[in-house]
């Protein structure tokens, strides 16, 4: 029986050259790998896109609630011997599950790469509270990212207008088109100087603080 993988890290962690080299390393022994993303992610269209430029053509560009249970679906990955998906946090909870049964019923390995949190600081979405409760592994990818002072970076933080930001909503794509959307993968200390530091619950302690004093 295969397994259900969750590999994360924060923004530039490496995930998606990850993949690339575990494509390489099946093909290279003539195994068929299947690559899935959510259509929700614009960024490289039908491919992966890694951030030196390296890219790959997915086979299942899947879409808002598409099943990947489907004859026109199941045709394109039983034969496969690992199926690799990006960007997973993007997916819904049934597609995660639907992943999971993939593995188990069919024993194929599925290994799924992306974001841990939002840049909220927030779980992602359903799809990565799916994979918390049904991963049979979660791992944190060892390329982790680096914040910007040199420390392991936890965080994925938003820049609008090169601002930080906590509000909006959770799904923006940064294509490289757009000049004033942009994440960095900041560690805890910076994400609460740059981020959360006029958070209501940094205010209250400030003030506590400064009473006990």
């Amino acid at each position: 029986m295969a397994n259900l993988v969750f590999k994360y890290s924060a923004m530039n962690g490496g995930k998606t050259i990850n993949i690339l080299q575990t494509v390489y390393s099946y093909e290279a022994k003539g195994f068929k790998i299947v690559i899935i993303k959510s259509k929700k992610d614009t960024k490289g269209k039908n491919c992966i896109l890694a951030r030196n430029g390296m890219n790959r053509k997915v086979d299942i560009l899947l879409k808002e609630n598409e099943s990947l249970l489907t004859e026109k679906n199941y045709k394109l990955y039983y034969t496969a011997k690992v199926i690799l998906v990006d960007e997973v946090e993007l997916l819904s909870e049934e597609q995660i599950k639907e992943l999971w049964y993939i593995a188990h019923l069919i024993n194929i390995p599925v290994l799924c790469y992306g974001l841990k949190s939002n840049f909220k600081g927030e779980i992602f979405g359903e799809g990565v509270s799916a994979l918390f409760a049904i991963a049979d592994i979660v791992e944190e990818i060892g390329s982790s990212s680096i914040c910007p002072c040199g420390k392991k970076a936890i965080f994925n933080a938003r820049k609008v207008n090169d601002k930080f930001t906590d509000v909006g909503p959770t799904i923006v794509i940064e294509d490289g088109k757009s000049a004033n959307v942009e994440y960095v993968p900041l560690c805890s200390e910076c994400y609460l100087k740059y981020v959360k530091i006029h958070s209501d619950e940094a205010k209250k302690l400030a003030k506590l603080v400064d009473k006990i004093k």
